[in-house]
């Protein structure tokens, strides 16, 4: 932009020189359309005046006078090669401080209008040129004036560009209100006794495998959170949070069953999100934190089910739960972009970072480290490859992120003091499968997304978790060195602005993780739990969102007992942003 003065000794004189040598004396035809008035008004505007429209004749400027040498010039350049205007008012502005500047400016674009003409093999008069190389003579001081202003102009253009960021933080809001309906469950404590027998054929507890009563209910969830930049390229995050939904899990005895969306914290205000992300480069992003869970480091490559607030209903159809719903919170991330078809990220997070006590703290406690590859090849598919190696003190183990069976209420712990009977109850635990050992997983994970179509999304993974027991059980019993190998797999199709722009229709569904084969006293899930979910979340408004669905789950906590009913959880979600 401000080069267009800058440089016109050197075009302007060789093409004018161009221009004599080859077309003499010989008349041109002027395109009077092509005007160019960029600069001028760049200058008006450096003196704080809006500029107006323009008119295309010099004798309509009244505060030049028609007896001026200069005026006689320009009215002649200007009507034949119309290259130079003046404003409604019918004033050049000339009695102003910048008069002249505004003039070197004028002579410069009627400079760029012939060097078009020339460098387009159109001819221009002899006389033209020589009106213009006297003006460039008479102007010369503005000019170059002109060209140091410019130049200085570019200076403090660069200097705002690169200091222009001052320290803001943004706040944004998220409330949830669900009304829950739940329905359907087979008490799943009660279902286990009922299929495991001491070794003097009784019950190892009185309890009977009933059905759960439907229940339904009306809760919230709010969400304020505060992001501060200090350059421009950073983020440092913090979150506020409070609410009152509660975990399905504890009503039908399995954490399939939870909600994607639930937080229970009896509306006492936390704080549960602290961590800073910036970039390193333009090609590397770090994150350092402690409240920081794998999630906000890692792509899930589930656009449309992984956020908590609108995406899955079901917290086992949100994304792999054997790689981003791994231990750990504080800690640090890494992310490296080799190019935009490629990219590389890497984590290392604890649980209990904040602990001094023996056995937790940055290193000796619970805590996971991974590694994605993340692959683009076109700009509607990606899928990651990713690999977390995860380790769990004892009687701190979950394997599957809440999203598989487990025991409660310690009937693993009355189990595994048991010396005979039927030791397999009917399902493993999935997320403890070692009644409390200390416990590694060596956890892979396929991921992939793919627009089909411009309004159609299918997303989903597999997973694998192969886990080793390191101790004694929470009995004492020794459990060193049993394995235990887990499955999981899900898929979901999207379909976007269906019936309204803004609108997602989804269907999601898989098989909830499942333990193959455990070692030891419990023995290996003898069934398996398909979810399926439906939801269509519909805008209101830009800040209002209303998403009515049903999610499913069939023989909850992978037991084959004929009398386990399907689990049936029907939602109307509701969410606020701002």
């Amino acid at each position: 932009m401000f080069k267009l003065v800058k440089n016109y000794t050197i075009a302007t004189p060789a093409l004018i020189a161009m221009a004599i040598a080859s077309n003499g004396l010989a008349p041109v035809s002027a395109n009077a359309n092509e005007v160019d008035t960029a600069t001028i008004d760049q200058i008006s505007q450096y003196n704080e005046t809006q500029p107006m429209g323009q008119v295309t004749s010099v004798s309509q400027l009244r505060d030049v006078s028609p007896t001026d040498w200069a005026f006689e010039a320009l009215r002649s350049l200007v009507e034949r090669y119309g290259c130079i205007v003046g404003y409604p008012d019918r004033t050049y502005r000339g009695n102003r401080a910048l008069s002249r500047y505004e003039f070197a400016a004028g002579l410069n674009a009627c400079m760029q209008q012939m060097e078009r003409l020339i460098a387009s093999s159109e001819s221009v008069l002899r006389e033209d040129i020589e009106k213009l190389k006297r003006l460039m003579s008479e102007f010369e001081a503005e000019l170059a004036a002109l060209g140091a202003r410019v130049d200085n102009l570019e200076g403090r253009v660069a200097f705002l560009e690169d200091h222009q960021f001052s320290t803001t933080t943004k706040l944004k809001g998220e409330v949830v209100i669900a009304a829950v309906g739940q329905g359907g469950g087979t008490d799943g404590l009660g279902l286990f006794n009922e299929n495991y027998l001491t070794g003097a054929g009784e019950r190892l507890r009185d309890l009977p495998a009933d059905s759960i009563d439907d229940q339904f209910t009306l809760s919230n969830r709010v969400r304020l959170t505060l992001d501060t930049s200090f350059t421009g390229k950073d983020t440092l995050r913090t979150r506020l949070a409070a609410g009152n939904i509660v975990r399905l899990g504890n009503a039908f005895g399995s954490d399939m069953a939870r909600l994607n969306f639930e937080q229970n914290t009896g509306n006492d205000i936390i704080l549960d999100r602290v961590y800073y992300k910036t970039k390193l480069g333009d090609k590397t992003t770090f994150w350092v934190g402690t409240e920081m869970p794998i999630e906000d480091i890692y792509e899930t490559f589930s656009p449309y089910t992984e956020s908590s607030g609108t995406g899955a209903l079901s917290r086992v159809n949100r994304f792999n739960p054997f790689i981003y719903r791994q231990p750990g919170s504080a800690g640090i991330g890494l992310k490296y972009a080799f190019n935009k078809n490629f990219d590389i990220t890497a984590s290392y997070l604890a649980d209990n970072a904040a602990d001094a006590s023996q056995g937790n703290g940055l290193f000796n406690g619970t805590y996971s480290t991974g590694v994605q590859l993340g692959v683009h090849p076109t700009d509607t598919l990606s899928f990651g490859l990713a690999y977390v190696h995860s380790y769990f003190s004892q009687d701190d183990v979950n394997l599957t992120g809440s999203t598989g069976s487990r025991y409660t209420d310690g009937i693993s712990s009355q189990i595994a003091a048991l010396g005979s009977g039927n030791r397999d109850g009917g399902f493993a635990g999935t997320s403890d499968p070692f009644s409390g050992a200390a416990t590694s997983s060596e956890n892979v994970g396929l991921q992939a997304t793919w627009r089909v179509a411009e309004k159609v999304n299918l997303a989903g993974w597999v997973g694998w978790s192969f886990a080793q027991a390191h101790s004694a059980d929470s009995t004492g019993a020794n459990r060193n060195g049993d394995n235990a190998d887990l499955f999981t797999w899900n898929t979901n199709v999207s379909f976007l602005d269906l019936g309204k722009e803004g609108s997602v229709l989804t269907i999601a569904g898989g098989q909830v993780p499942r333990a193959g084969s455990v070692d030891g006293t419990i023995g290996r899930d003898r069934g398996q739990s398909w979810v399926v979910e439906g939801q269509y979340k519909y805008p209101l408004t830009d800040n209002i969102s209303l998403t009515p669905g049903v999610y499913a789950v069939f023989n909850p906590n992978n037991s084959d007992d004929s009398r386990n009913q399907t689990v049936v959880v029907g939602v109307l979600r509701t969410v606020f942003k701002f």
